[in-house]
């Protein structure tokens, strides 16, 4: 069955939403030139920056995977972080320097300063297709899940979240999206915190984060940091410094969605603390949106956990196979049992042992699925959080979660769009004859505010996009990042080099996938 929104909490998510969007309306309502539309006028205070920095990087993605990241895995996704600081220090330091002395709006607009109009025009055809694609995705990945678990038309939910980012991003522009992503990331942090007191009381008179950390340090699950040398492991410290530095260094260095929020600020100065703040909150922040999933994990050995969290796949899986309910539930009740239990070595071990069969039994549930029902989607954890909300959030403090992924889905395409119109405008004016006028500025943002919507439209003919967003990043910022060094390291290159280095890069990127 899908859930329904009361009234008190549908008002709160309506209230929020549409505050916001009236706010930053407001906030830009007056009159400047194109420049400030498009790009700002170096304006923005350093914790604003900041806080549009992150806001653009966390998504509504983020607030339903992440979370369910750390319920089936626990905190090592942290480590995929732990190169961001190095890489904001190597940018503040070295490269936005450069930026900021050329003068450049957009990332591309420096390249032609040192390769020409050729190689700029192939960066910023890079992020046009690559940006444009992942705007549209983290439209839909949010209603995809708020139209399972609510009922909600999937096309209706898509182009409601798509008419109110369009609305206020195509008035105001950059001040708008500024504006608007600090109420965001404010809406965000209250959200995430009332979960968290939320998850904590509801927990069993005498049971605390003390419990909480003891359950999930029987499954492996309070392991933050992984010193190993071990290729098979997806999330160590290596990889998080290493893998995590040159993502970060392609992201917040190539990218207009993020060079375009560091480059209105105030002075270099500003912009050198923005990236002090950000680099300092961003590892916390994520640790504590994974301790999500550790206290919805640990609420589960108290609580009946169900077999499905999606409930597509629960309505399909009723009387598909008793004896795996069966099975199922007697886990939940030996769970139950052990938990209530003092914390001891041999308890450890047999709650090891019980989650080694409840993994066992779900894969079993998942492959029966996708005999019987291939075209429902049986990974399952993205639906975890919200699933558990509707059932134990407060009256009103619900509409505040759902607010939250709304923010989150607002903040980042909002900021993505205001990119794609200043690169389109900026990078590419005098080529398609656009003017840089106030009034195709915003043509130009509503026109790639439609097109994200087209592109959230089109996602629902395909399958498993909620993680869609990553593999565009990484089809695209190895060749971006390269052409990028060769202008900070090898400014004497020829054009040409460089030029027909980045189409063969791409095309093996692009082939090899």
């Amino acid at each position: 069955m899908t859930a329904s929104l009361r009234p008190l909490d549908l008002a709160a998510l309506v209230l929020t939403i549409g505050g916001i969007a009236i706010y930053g309306m407001w906030k830009s309502r007056q009159k400047g030139s194109a420049t400030e539309f498009l790009s700002g006028q170096h304006q923005t205070h350093w914790l604003t920056m900041a806080l549009g920095i992150l806001a653009t990087q966390a998504s509504a993605i983020t607030f339903l995977s992440t979370p369910g990241q750390g319920f089936g895995d626990g905190l090592r996704f942290a480590q995929f972080y732990l190169g961001m600081p190095l890489a904001l220090f190597v940018l503040g330091a070295w490269v936005v320097p450069r930026y900021m002395r050329s003068g450049a709006r957009t990332a591309y607009e420096y390249l032609e300063g040192v390769f020409g109009p050729r190689v700029r025009g192939l960066a910023a055809s890079l992020f046009l297709i690559s940006r444009s694609l992942a705007v549209g995705i983290t439209l839909y990945a949010p209603a995809i899940v708020l139209s399972a678990l609510f009922g909600w038309n999937l096309k209706v939910t898509v182009l409601v979240i798509g008419a109110v980012v369009i609305a206020y991003t195509a008035f105001g522009g950059y001040k708008a999206v500024e504006v608007t992503q600090t109420a965001q990331m404010t809406v965000i942090l209250l959200g995430l915190v009332a979960a968290f007191v939320v998850l904590l009381q509801g927990l069993p008179e005498g049971q605390g984060l003390t419990e909480v950390w003891s359950l999930n340090r029987a499954y492996g699950h309070t392991q933050v940091l992984d010193f190993e040398w071990n290729p098979a492991s997806r999330y160590t410290v290596w990889s998080g410094l290493a893998g995590g530095f040159f993502l970060a260094m392609a992201y917040f260095g190539t990218d207009q969605s993020q060079v375009g929020r560091y480059l209105g600020g105030k002075s270099l100065t500003e912009i050198r603390r923005g990236f002090l703040f950000t680099g300092l909150i961003k590892f916390p922040m994520q640790l504590f949106i994974l301790s999500l999933g550790l206290l919805l994990l640990a609420r589960m050995h108290f609580a009946d956990e169900p077999l499905w969290h999606n409930p597509a796949v629960a309505r399909e899986w009723v009387g598909m196979r008793p004896d795996l309910d069966a099975q199922w539930a007697e886990v939940n009740e030996q769970r139950q049992q052990l938990a209530a239990q003092p914390e001891t070595p041999e308890r450890q071990a047999q709650l090891a042992s019980l989650h080694e069969r409840r993994n066992a039994l779900k894969a079993d549930a998942v492959a029966e699925v996708q005999a019987t029902a291939p075209h429902l989607e049986t990974k399952d954890q993205d639906y975890v959080f919200l699933g558990w909300a509707l059932g134990h959030m407060p009256v009103g403090l619900l509409g505040l979660l759902l607010a939250v992924i709304m923010a989150g889905a607002m903040s980042s395409s909002s900021a993505e769009i205001n990119a794609l119109a200043a690169t389109s405008v900026i990078d590419f004016g005098r080529v398609l004859g656009l003017r840089e006028t106030l009034k195709t500025s915003r043509w130009v943002t509503a026109f790639w505010g439609l097109a994200a919507m087209g592109v959230a439209l089109l996602a629902s003919l395909y399958e498993n996009l909620i993680q869609l967003v990553n593999l565009i990043g990484s089809l695209f910022y190895g060749p971006m990042l390269g052409i990028f060094v060769c202008a900070w390291l090898f400014k004497r290159l020829p054009w040409r080099a460089v030029f027909w280095g980045g189409i063969l890069a791409e095309s093996a990127v692009l082939s090899l996938h």
